[in-house]
C-alpha cells in the first residue's frame, strides 16, 4: 500500500509531542493504549520522568468495553484540555456527542485541544472530506 502524503498545512506532531511540549509549543498530547501495548508501542515512553517532576500532567481513563486506555498529557495550566478531551471521548463512546456535534465539530475540538492552528485543522477537515468523496465514488 503506498504511503499517503498529507497536503501542505497538515503536519502531524507524531513522535515530536514531548519535544514540542517541553518547548511550550504544544499544550497537550493524546495517546491510546490497547491492552498489552507498552509505552514504546503507544509513543509516550519518555513522558514519565516529566510527569514525575510535575512539568507535564497526565490524565487517563480506560474504556470499559474495549479496555483501551486514553492518555492525555498537558502542560501545567492546560489541564482543562485533558479533562475536556476525556469528557468528549466518553460522550463519543456513549453516543451523546453525536447528538450535539458533527464529525467536523469534533475534529475542530480535538485539533484545538491538541494545539493545532485553525488553518491546519481546516486543512485536515478538507482533506478528510476529499478522501471520503473519493472513497464514495469508488464504491
Amino acid at each position: 500500500m503506498p504511503k499517503r502524503t498529507l497536503p501542505k498545512g497538515i503536519g502531524p506532531h507524531n513522535g515530536r509531542e514531548l519535544e514540542l511540549m517541553l518547548r511550550s509549543d504544544k499544550p497537550m498530547a493524546l495517546f491510546a493504549a490497547e491492552p498489552g501495548m507498552d509505552t514504546e508501542d503507544v509513543g509516550d515512553a519518555h513522558f514519565k520522568p516529566f510527569v514525575d517532576e510535575g512539568r507535564i500532567l497526565k490524565f487517563s481513563q480506560v474504556d470499559p468495553k474495549t479496555s483501551v486506555e486514553e492518555r492525555c498529557y498537558c502542560l501545567p495550566t492546560e489541564e482543562w484540555r485533558g479533562k475536556l478531551s476525556l469528557l468528549i471521548a466518553r460522550m463519543c463512546r456513549s453516543g451523546e456527542a453525536f447528538d450535539v456535534f458533527t464529525s467536523n465539530d469534533l475534529a475542530r475540538l480535538e485539533g484545538a485541544l491538541l494545539g493545532y492552528s485553525k488553518e491546519s485543522v481546516e486543512a485536515f477537515i478538507a482533506h478528510a472530506a476529499s478522501l471520503k468523496l473519493q472513497n464514495s465514488s469508488t464504491d
